[in-house]
This record gives structure tokens, C-alpha cells and sequence, in this order.
């Protein structure tokens, strides 16, 4: 019983904390509720790292929303709670196994529970029983069944049917009703013990080590060749990138790049080539170290030229950092220029996990599973930014020339720095560019105005607090 108070009281605030509103602060305080309710009904689950982990990064990023508001903050809010509510059941798993246990927990893990047979269920309950089924369905015909016996007796008598008509039930607002079940539901599912069974042990279950076998005397002089090869193409791969590096360094340091599309080429056009390059030589490694050569004696020529392969890319793409940043100094920040250090902070990421891979002795799906963490992780530290206003004031205060038209085409949560420049700058923008940017302007403070103590953004306080 204790169990069902909590769920519904939580569902009662969950509804008025999203009810007819928008999202800001309400998105933080549930996952503070979320993660409280967790602990008081299964405090077992928090004494693992990972949850705890779990956890921190799902009220990190709902408190993102809160401080940033952009869209990419409310879309990992979202993917962390999958992730949070995953973690749940699925210890040890991999991210994205994770993730969908967390889908299939928010949906369907009350049901999944009270389907599981009891004797393999875990004890969350009183060990006073209650028949809660019972209870249900005794609400259910006790108040349904006379409505519908109302309903057929009004058809049969005028005088009955102008009673039941005069009775007001206004107050009962239906879809704030179906908003607190909503909200019961997605509680009582996220505390329930369930996980897709197969798919989460099978993934536990998947090796990341490589195991040697015996190397037979026949076996031999194919890992021998197989080294030779492998020695002669990554050597070769090494003598082109170094030539390749030492011809790039020298146009980087005589050339002045005054033209923006001059650098918009070397910039764009050099990450797709070096992504694709790195992406080619990490499969040739995965090929050459797939079996037994990890555990040849004379494969120590090809490690030592791999390792020297993962230095040299990584010096490249810093090389082509370099240039990216060249180009936003130049030409200011844009979300393409800002995705191009995502991607290159990516490739050092999967250089990194490469050289742990050979040197560790792992298999494909340990490159899988760092990776996909890897890039989860990356992507929620980029949503702690209001890129939209990072942008702005950046290319407002640091490049000489900005471009207005681009500023002015981003979405309103950085107004209020673009109607202060205008406002300083007139001369910089036509009557019907500052008409439009006022206009937009002065929604979004209304916008802010009007916000609830739930809809509340850290802006939103600033902006009041300034009055």
C-alpha cells in the first residue's frame, strides 16, 4: 500500500508539474522525484557505480534545460532518462542495450513484472499481501457499472434522463486525469524489476578479449605472411601520411587564408577526406589483428608500425583543428565549424580506443561499446551549451565582420543579444531587418513573462530578477 501512495502522489505532481506547460524547471524536478522514488522502493539498485553514474548524467541534463533551453539539451534529456531507466535492470550492459531497456521499461515494466511468475520475481512489496486486482476491478464496476445502468435508465424515463442531465461533473477535467494515470504509469513502470532477458544476456555474456589458440606449425607461415603484409601496407600508409603531413604543415604555415572559401575547402572538404581515411586504415587493422597475429611472437615489427600509424593521424587531425580554428577566428563560429571539432575530437577518441585495442588484446565489440559510450558522453557535455547564444556572442564580440543574416536565421533564444547589437548598431541592419528583430524580440520577453513557476527557465529568472 505504501507502494501505490507514493505512485500516486508522485502522479499527482507529475501531472501538475507538466499539465498545460511548458518545459523548463518541472523537466528537472521530476527527474529529482524520479531518481528519490527510485531510491526509496529500490535502494538496491543504487549501491552499483553505474546507476549512481546513470543517475548524475540524467539530472545533469535536465538541468541543462533548465539553464540552456535548447533543443539539444530537451532531446538528451530525454535519451539519458532511456539510459537512466535502462540501468535499472541492465548492470553491465552496453549503452545502446541500455537504451532500449530503458524503452521497454518505461512502457511496458509494471506489466512485465506482474506477468513474471512469482517465484522468480524480486520482493518489492510488504510481506502483507494485498489482492490490488481485486481492489481494481471492485472500483471499476462499483463506479462504471452504475454510469452505464444511469445512461440506459435516462433513455427509458424523461424525468430520471433531466436529473442525470442536471448533474454537473465540469470539475473533472479529463485530460489533466489522463495526464496523472500517464504519469502513475511511466513511475510504476521505471520502478518495476524488467528487462528484455535475451537481449540484455546476451549482451553480458559477449567477450572483449581475444583468446589465443595453439599456433600449429602449419599455421605459422600464414601468420607469418599475414605480419609481412600487414608490416608492408601500414609502412607504406605511414611513409604517405608522413609526406602527406610534412606537405600540409608547410601550406598551413605560408598560406594567410584570406579568402573564407579557401578555407571552408581545406577546412570541410579535409575532414570528410581524413574521417574516411581514418575509418579505412582502423578496418585494415581490425583485419590484420583479428586472431592469432595478436599472439604471434614476430608480430612486434606490425605493432610498433600501427602504434607509429595512430600518432601520425592524430597529429593530423590536429593539424586540421588547427585550421577549423583559423577559420572561426577568421570567420566566426557556426554550428558546421562547431561539428567539424565534434567529429575531429571523435577521431581522437577512436584513435585512442584503437591503440587500447591492440595493445590490450580486445575484439571488435570492445571498440563498439567504448565508442558508443564515448559519443553519448560527448554529446551530453555539448548539450551543457546554449550554442545559439554562444554563437552570437562570440561572433558579436571577437570577429570583425560578422554575418548578421546568419545570426538573425537562428531560433529566438538569442534575441536579446542580436536586439542589443542592433540597437548599438542601426547603421548595420535595413528599417525591415530591425523591425523583425524587434518584433521577434519583444515575444520572446513576452514569451518569458508569461512563463509559470514549472515553465521557468534560468533566462526567465534573470530576465524578472533585471526588472
Amino acid at each position: 500500500m505504501k507502494r501505490q501512495l507514493i505512485l500516486w502522489i508522485s502522479a499527482l505532481g507529475f501531472s501538475t508539474l507538466f499539465y498545460n506547460q511548458n518545459i523548463g524547471l518541472n523537466l528537472f524536478i521530476f527527474a529529482v522525484v524520479a531518481i528519490t522514488i527510485l531510491a526509496i522502493m529500490r535502494r538496491e539498485v543504487f549501491k552499483r557505480a553505474d546507476m549512481l553514474l546513470a543517475s548524475f548524467i540524467y539530472l545533469l541534463t535536465s538541468f541543462f534545460v533548465f539553464t540552456n533551453h535548447s533543443a539539444l539539451a530537451l532531446f538528451m534529456s530525454f535519451i539519458t532518462f532511456i539510459v537512466f531507466a535502462g540501468t535499472i535492470s541492465g548492470s553491465k550492459n552496453a549503452i545502446y542495450v541500455q537504451g532500449i531497456n530503458g524503452i521497454y521499461q518505461s512502457v511496458v515494466g509494471a506489466l512485465h513484472y506482474y506477468l513474471t511468475p512469482k517465484e522468480e520475481r524480486k520482493i518489492l512489496t510488504p510481506k502483507k499481501k494485498r489482492d490490488y486486482g481485486f481492489i481494481m476491478l471492485t472500483v471499476i464496476l462499483v463506479v462504471g457499472l452504475p454510469i452505464i445502468f444511469a445512461s440506459l435508465y435516462s433513455n427509458i424515463n424523461p424525468i430520471f434522463e433531466k436529473w442525470v442531465a442536471a448533474i454537473d461533473l465540469s470539475f473533472i477535467n479529463l485530460s489533466w486525469l489522463l495526464m496523472t494515470v500517464m504519469g502513475y504509469l511511466l513511475l510504476n513502470n521505471m520502478t518495476a524489476p524488467a528487462s528484455l532477458a535475451p537481449l540484455t544476456d546476451a549482451d553480458r555474456s559477449v567477450a572483449l578479449d581475444l583468446t589465443s589458440t595453439p599456433i600449429s606449425e602449419t599455421q605459422e607461415p600464414l601468420l607469418h605472411k599475414e605480419q609481412l603484409l600487414g608490416s608492408l601496407v601500414i609502412g607504406v600508409l605511414n611513409a604517405l601520411i608522413l609526406f602527406f603531413l610534412v606537405v600540409d604543415i608547410w601550406y598551413v604555415t605560408t598560406n594567410s587564408f584570406q579568402h573564407a572559401s579557401e578555407l571552408s575547402k581545406t577546412v570541410h572538404e579535409g575532414v570528410n577526406a581524413l574521417i574516411t581515411s581514418i575509418l579505412i586504415a582502423i578496418t585494415l587493422i581490425l583485419i590484420f589483428f583479428r586472431g592469432n597475429l595478436n599472439f604471434y611472437k614476430k608480430s612486434q615489427r606490425l605493432r610498433i608500425l600501427t602504434y607509429i600509424w595512430i600518432i601520425l593521424n592524430g597529429i593530423l587531425v590536429l593539424i586540421t583543428a588547427y585550421k577549423n580554428y583559423i577559420y572561426i577566428t577568421d570567420f566566426g563560429l557556426t554550428y558546421k565549424r562547431i561539428g567539424v571539432g565534434i567529429y575531429l575530437s571523435l577521431c581522437i577518441a577512436g584513435l585512442v580506443t584503437t591503440y587500447l585495442k591492440v595493445a590490450y588484446r580486445k575484439n571488435v565489440m570492445y571498440l563498439v561499446r567504448l565508442n558508443a559510450r564515448i559519443v553519448f558522453l560527448v554529446i551530453v557535455m555539448m548539450s551543457s551549451f546554449s550554442w545559439n547564444r554562444e554563437i552570437t556572442r562570440y561572433n558579436l564580440t571577437q570577429v570583425e565582420r560578422p554575418d548578421l543574416m546568419y545570426l538573425e536565421s537562428m531560433r529566438s533564444n538569442h534575441i536579446d543579444l542580436l536586439y542589443a547589437f542592433a540597437k548599438a548598431h542601426p547603421e548595420k541592419f535595413s528599417q525591415e531587418r530591425l523591425d523583425a528583430i524587434t518584433y521577434t524580440y519583444e515575444n520572446y520577453i513576452k514569451k518569458l513573462q508569461n512563463q509559470t513557476w514549472q515553465s521557468k527557465t534560468l533566462r526567465g529568472i534573470k530576465y524578472h530578477n533585471s526588472l
